[in-house]
């Protein structure tokens, strides 16, 4: 009788397990809309819910994507977890319509995990510079952008206007400090001579898409004109490639953080139907996230049927 109960109960365990991992899935009876990829190695896109399937793309660790179904259930690496369906970031379509691939659920989940900095060299830091220009993030006319190239190559542009520094930079993270030496130019102005001037810059409040410089926060910067006029360049370019590589790192920013998407959201609001059309997840606006889910239910209602006509 014991041996019976002991069966009985280590089922219920199991079951109660499997359902327990599923249930991750879902909120107040409705399948999460973002989820975060948890896995260091990262988590692969796949076009069918199977390992044997081919690959559409990657998502690094941290990545938040948009949950449209839930698929069957599978043990992989000894985790049970539905497969996932999702829409690809729109810096990963090849085209200009929404394209959708599948995931492990076994490596997503609901909370982010916290991004850090520890263990981070010289090396990491300047990767993490080099990987965009940078915005500082407020409404002025004449905003400053940095860029600092991999190549050693510096630039400090000012918006809407035709100056800028242009030099190198060397990065020194233990003192958290970048050091440029560069000359002003002045477009149109033949006659003046550059000199080139040593500033140091100390960096604070490092987060994945944004860190600060003397209290002034910088985010990626945007080629405004290509995200607005993305119609047009439809019309012209046969894929979405280069599209992709002008927006890729702000859009990433805006997926990851709703601090950085509600500020940018505030001066570029007419471009909601684009957001929404990416699956930008904004929870903290009633009209936007009303509007995402008049966008975004039915087409994941039918995505379901289609994920449930596969079990």
């Amino acid at each position: 009788m014991k041996k019976v109960i002991c069966i009985l109960f280590s089922f219920v365990i199991l079951l109660t397990s499997v359902f327990a991992d599923k249930s991750r899935f879902y909120e107040n009876g409705k399948v999460i809309d973002t989820m975060y990829v948890n896995s260091e190695d990262g988590l692969k896109v796949r076009d069918y819910p199977s390992l044997k399937s081919n690959r559409l793309c990657g998502l690094t660790h941290r990545s938040p994507v948009k949950v449209v179904a839930i698929g069957k259930e599978e043990t992989i690496d000894g985790i049970t977890a539905p497969w996932v369906e999702i829409l690809l970031p729109r810096y990963e379509w090849k085209d200009f319509e929404a394209e959708y691939g599948w995931v492990f659920g076994g490596y997503l989940s609901a909370k982010q995990a916290t991004f850090s900095t520890k263990g981070w060299t010289d090396w990491n830091f300047k990767n993490y510079l080099s990987k965009s220009h940078w915005i500082e993030d407020n409404d002025k006319y004449d905003r400053t952008i940095l860029c600092f190239e991999e190549d050693g190559e510096f630039k400090l542009q000012i918006e809407e206007r035709g100056a800028g520094a242009f030099g190198k930079w060397q990065i020194d993270f233990k003192n958290m400090s970048v050091v440029t030496k560069s000359a002003f130019m002045f477009a149109g102005d033949d006659d003046y001579t550059p000199e080139d001037e040593t500033i140091v810059y100390k960096i604070g409040n490092i987060t994945e898409f944004s860190f600060t410089v003397n209290g002034q926060r910088y985010i990626p910067y945007c080629q405004w004109g290509v995200l607005y006029n993305e119609k047009n360049v439809k019309n012209t370019d046969k894929d979405s490639s280069n599209f992709n590589l002008s927006v890729k790192t702000f859009l990433k920013a805006l997926y990851s953080s709703e601090s950085i998407f509600g500020s940018i959201y505030s001066r570029s609001s007419n471009l909601r139907d684009s957001y929404i059309k990416y699956g930008i997840f904004y929870s903290k606006n009633l009209d936007y996230i009303n509007s995402y889910h008049a966008y975004w239910d039915p087409i994941m209602e039918e995505h379901q049927k289609s994920a449930d006509a596969m079990k």
